[in-house]
């Protein structure tokens, strides 16, 4: 409890001296927000939002339970994931909860290894636009999904030990309609764009503040935002593949707020953030020794 309230009075003074510091010096707001919105409308919006409309739909129809059986819940959560992008993972678990075919548990496992970067993220936007080489995009792909295999293996054997996860139960809700999925969709999406566009200002004004090295200035933007952080990788040279894998491993504190806003109260984020400790070092490591 200590260490949680010791943590909220330092995000509460950071909060405070950067308001106080952005209403001095307005214009260094102006530029990165107008830049960050520019961002969702170009990049986040067309990237996510058909893809968790399509993900919550497909997700209520009958024929998942025939594929899950098949592919395995895992599997089929970690293909949702990763094809749509966080926080659609994590949108994933919640839709299975509630429609009781899985256990509290178990959508808290599928968080903690699901909540990943796009596929037309990493390929096309790091590997092709930051970049310029979409083969760096389909290695880091590949880093991904192994850190992903990993973490879901570690964080199984933490959380059910030497038990078997249990099975899929039958639906037990109703399939979510065209016009429910793409309204709670976009609901969804207001938010995340909303948090993009916060760590972005933020971590733009705490660099010009403390006047950080390129270096520094992408580990902070990668803890804060990862898409605005693999964009400062690509400027480092040697460093550049394995900062954009560790911005791409742990998603940064916006992702954590997207997927705080998908779950709600109705699951824990503690296996969330362990997973992410897990996937974070094992693709940072595969882009150090393997890049």
């Amino acid at each position: 409890m200590k260490i949680k309230k010791t943590a909220l009075a330092v995000t509460d003074i950071c909060a405070v001296a950067l308001f106080v510091y952005l209403l001095a010096f307005p214009k260094i707001a102006a530029e990165p927000t107008r830049q960050a919105l520019e961002f969702c409308f170009n990049t986040l919006i067309p990237a996510l939002f058909v893809y968790m409309v399509l993900a919550k739909t497909v997700v209520s129809l009958p024929v998942t339970d025939k594929l899950t059986r098949i592919l395995g819940i895992e599997t089929f959560a970690l293909l949702i994931g990763t094809l749509c992008g966080c926080p659609v993972g994590a949108k994933n678990a919640v839709s299975l909860f509630e429609s009781g075919r899985i256990s509290k548990r178990q959508a808290e496992y599928l968080c903690s290894f699901t909540n990943n970067a796009g596929v037309s993220f990493v390929v096309g936007f790091v590997g092709g636009e930051l970049f310029g080489d979409i083969r760096i995009g389909i290695k880091l792909l590949i880093f991904q999904l192994v850190s992903a295999v990993v973490t879901a293996a570690v964080m199984r054997r933490i959380m059910f030990k030497k038990e078997k996860m249990p099975p899929p139960l039958p639906r037990r809700t109703a399939k979510t309609g065209l016009k429910e999925a793409i309204s709670d969709s976009a609901t969804t999406m207001i938010n995340l764009c909303a948090c993009a566009v916060f760590f972005m200002v933020a971590g733009g004004a705490i660099t010009r503040i403390f006047n950080l090295p390129n270096f520094w200035d992408s580990i902070l933007k990668s803890v804060l935002e990862f898409s605005s952080g693999c964009a400062a990788a690509a400027r480092l040279g040697k460093a550049s593949l394995p900062i954009a894998a560790f911005a791409i491993g742990q998603t940064g504190l916006s992702v954590a707020m997207q997927v705080k806003s998908v779950v709600g109260n109705k699951l824990s984020l503690k296996p969330y953030f362990m997973g992410k400790g897990i996937f974070c070092a094992v693709m940072t490591g595969l882009a150090i020794f393997c890049g």
